[in-house]
């Protein structure tokens, strides 16, 4: 029973980094807190695709702030990568 859904999308440097992230963020689709909503991560090219389906508007805050706080975060790690 889904109700609401959102898309983001995070760009990455280059493919094998966007990969790479997919990967990394990927450990945390099967966790507990993931009861009323489902998140699916994949990519496209440089871009790491995010969607997430909630049964409230809470779960979709819980779990919109969870990943994209993980992606950013990939993101400023890549981007001090690149500029080294």
């Amino acid at each position: 029973m889904i109700f609401m859904e959102l898309e983001t999308q995070f760009e990455f440097p280059d493919e094998g980094t966007a990969n790479a992230v997919c990967r990394a963020v990927s450990v945390e689709l099967n966790t507990e807190f993931q009861k009323r909503s489902k998140t699916t991560i994949n990519t496209n090219k440089n871009v790491v695709l995010l969607k997430i389906s909630a049964e409230d508007e809470s779960a979709l805050k819980a779990s919109e702030f969870t990943f994209t706080r993980l992606l950013e975060l990939c993101k400023e790690v890549s981007e001090v990568k690149t500029n080294e």
